[in-house]
């Protein structure tokens, strides 16, 4: 039940944002959906980015020697949620 909510809610939110477009609010209305975009971007370049340099030397396979931390868990989660698992 708690998802169907979650995504009604991310649906309704991204019809309330395009249909910002069609008013004097547009241009604010870009700025905001652009500068979100290239945040969620550069977040994410930065934790792969770590990730890779973390791991660099590691066999396949095996885990970091330093363990999991935030930025990990937050890698694992959006990996299952992009990829449906």
């Amino acid at each position: 039940m708690r998802r169907k909510v979650v995504a009604w809610a991310l649906f309704l939110a991204c019809i309330l944002f395009l249909s910002l477009a069609a008013t004097p609010y547009s241009r604010t209305a870009d700025v905001a959906l652009i500068t979100l975009r290239l945040t969620l971007v550069i977040v994410l370049s930065v934790l792969v980015v770590r990730e890779r340099w973390r791991s660099r030397h590691e066999p396949p396979g095996k885990a970091a020697p330093g363990g999991s931390d935030v930025g990990d868990h937050f890698l694992q989660r959006f990996r299952r949620w992009y990829r449906g698992e």
